[in-house]
């Protein structure tokens, strides 16, 4: 009994570990294990709190009835067996669950349930989870004052027992409702307060990457709501710190790691934003848009070197009906791209164009007939648009954030200077219980380059992931032609020799982030030929989480991606310019827009499909020809 009842409890805690990963389909299978043994061992305590926790699993994946229906199993339970803290936070999850479907006065009746029970208790943490809950209601109802005295009263109470947690959202929520009745200044001041604490607390998660990206994603608003209220109050400089300050900081963390910037993770979290844009503005040769999303009103700010930064806003046209509208946006014109295909005629104007409209019309008078590039740093969907063919006049390179781009350009000259390149194309992938067919024209293009650089590259059995991996961080070059993952780009290699199982895992043939984040690379420049390697996750504030994302974690400069599926010959023809553009002394981005210039002129590659997708992240880079030799001479 007493085996099953510490198995129990552990298999709980992971559960709940689970949750808060946001890997809710495994919590809940965690959980109904648990209620399994609690019910076998009689274990009614136990049997209440698992009730609890597969009740709050399901309010996260929105299912609101099966909520109800295991909160208010804990709660009979509670009653049962005189467990007044289970009761107590029984009625305060059934008030979140009312308050979530809407209904603010049931959910109300509940919170004061829990209060009251918590201040006879003597639960200080329930009693401020209480008010804060209470405060929520009251927003919901349009009584701001009400609202702001509960969530103070709770922030009094998170301070009192250390509660760090809860003192930030009890600050955010404060926020919020001065926000709701148009005291922006004190909006912005709890908003501060809180954005202090989450990045305390985020700092407390190290080196942790799915932890601090969940994190992250679970605060997005109190980051998002600040620099919403700077806006409204007209700090537009303090609006962009803000607003930089809280995207793409898992990636930041990585690098100031990489490149030896810090000497520990946790002085990520101070580090200053503002401090890295007034460096940007004193070294930029190229200007930057910086986009944050707004429902569909898109916030721009434009910088230039030793200039005052400019804002301006646009707004895409879509239909506001849709859940996610700028997804829908692009995924219609991806169509519109492909169906051209089919019928020549189809399209006719750029499906594109509104993009055009609402980012670059509204900054296109800022842009000096000297300026030949124009760096773009995306927020949420944005960054899935393919620039170079909303603007194809000026060559475009994209960053995740200016705090990246910053430590990527600062990094010491010698830090990317490895000689030798890395060509991989046109994996074996027969033996794979899904065979691919073969990449004859991957095979080609790798060969092709390969010609350039007087080197040798793994083709066929040779290109396995162990030798890939084996490889990629003594090298100044990667190329690499085949599959990827349309959702996480992650890149399909040969099997790893040795394999167990009747058919190879995924583990001995995906090239996944987390191999890739694995190395250490001094790679110039990273080629990722493969169709969608440009894709990935779209996380709040912390924006395209792909394969493109890991090369750079890792240490790559530069990093070519494509942003769907591409056409086999065309790609062939394309990286044959790209890196004869390249040896000619061509930036990346310089070759990359001659070569898109000349497929659009040409008479075989002019439609969208077969050059729009290419996009360069990170910096711009050269490479010196003369010193890439075949890394095993």
């Amino acid at each position: 009994m007493d085996d099953k009842a510490g198995k129990e409890k552990a298999s709980n805690n992971r559960g709940t570990h689970l949750h808060s990963r946001g890997e809710l389909g495994q919590a809940i299978e965690c959980h109904e294990k648990d209620l399994e043994i609690a019910i076998e061992i009689g274990d009614r305590a136990g049997e209440g709190e698992v009730y609890g926790n597969l009740g709050n699993a399901y309010l996260s994946l929105g299912d609101y009835r099966k909520a109800i229906e295991y909160h208010e199993k804990h709660l009979k339970i509670a009653i049962e067996i005189g467990d007044r803290g289970g009761e107590g936070g029984a009625y305060g999850n059934l008030g979140i669950v009312y308050w979530s479907l809407d209904d603010c006065q049931k959910a109300t009746e509940y919170h004061e349930m829990h209060l009251k029970i918590a201040i006879e208790i003597g639960d200080r943490a329930g009693e401020g989870t209480a008010y804060g809950n209470l405060g929520n209601a009251f927003q919901s109802l349009g009584d701001y004052q009400k609202a702001i005295e509960y969530h103070e009263k709770h922030l009094k109470i998170a301070i009192a027992i250390g509660d760090r947690g809860g003192e930030a959202r009890a600050y955010h929520n404060i926020g919020n409702s001065y926000f709701s009745i148009e005291q922006f200044e004190d909006a912005v001041s709890n908003f501060v307060s809180a954005v202090d604490v989450f990045n305390s607390l985020r700092s407390l998660l190290k080196s942790e990457d799915v932890w601090k990206i969940n994190f992250r994603q679970q605060h997005e608003e109190t980051y998002a709501a600040l620099w919403k209220s700077l806006l409204m109050v007209g700090k537009i400089e303090e609006a962009l710190f803000a607003a930089e300050q809280g995207l793409a900081q898992t990636l930041s963390d990585n690098l100031l790691i990489q490149y030896k910037v810090a000497p520990r993770p946790s002085s990520a979290a101070k580090f200053d934003s503002k401090k890295t844009i007034s460096l940007l503005l004193t070294e930029l040769s190229t200007p930057i848009i910086f986009l944050t999303i707004e429902g569909l009103t898109i916030n721009i700010w434009f910088m230039r070197r030793e200039k005052k930064i400019a804002f301006r806003q646009g707004r895409l046209e879509a239909d506001r009906r849709e859940k996610y509208p700028i997804r829908t946006l692009l995924k219609t014109a991806f169509q519109e791209v492909y169906a051209r295909r089919e019928d020549p005629a189809f399209m006719v104007d750029n499906p594109l164009t509104t993009f055009y409209d609402a980012v670059i019309g509204p900054i296109v008078d800022l842009l000096g007939p000297e300026d030949n590039e124009l760096v773009i740093i995306s927020d949420g969907e944005l960054c899935l648009t393919p620039w170079t063919a909303v603007i194809n006049w000026i060559r475009i390179r994209t960053v995740p954030s200016l705090t990246s781009y910053q430590l990527i350009t600062s990094v010491p000259e010698g830090y990317h200077k490895k000689k030798g390149a890395l060509l991989v194309g046109n994996p074996c992938l027969n033996e794979l219980e899904k065979p691919f067919s073969d990449l004859l024209c991957a095979q080609k293009e790798v060969e092709m380059i390969a010609s350039i650089f007087n080197t040798r590259p793994l083709t066929g059995r040779e290109a396995t992931k162990a030798e890939v991996m084996r490889r990629m961080s003594s090298v100044g070059v990667i190329h690499i032609a085949g599959f990827a993952d349309k959702y996480t780009g992650g890149i399909v290699l040969s099997p790893n020799p040795g394999w167990a199982s009747r058919f190879p895992m995924e583990k001995d043939y995906i090239l996944k982030m987390s191999d890739v984040q694995a190395t250490n690379l001094r790679a110039r420049l990273v080629v990722l030929s493969c169709g969608s390697s440009g894709q990935g996750r779209i996380l709040k504030g912390e924006g395209l989480v792909g394969i493109a994302r890991a090369f750079l974690a890792a240490g790559a400069r530069s990093v070519l991606v494509t942003l769907w599926a591409i056409d086999d010959e065309a790609t062939m023809m394309f990286m044959k310019r790209f890196y004869q553009h390249l040896k000619e002394g061509n930036t990346a981005s310089g070759a990359l827009h001659q070569s898109i210039k000349s497929f659009r002129e040409s008479k075989e590659y002019s439609e969208m499909r077969y050059w729009a997708p290419f996009q360069l992240i990170g910096d711009d880079v050269k490479i010196e020809f003369e010193v890439i030799d075949d890394v095993d001479k």
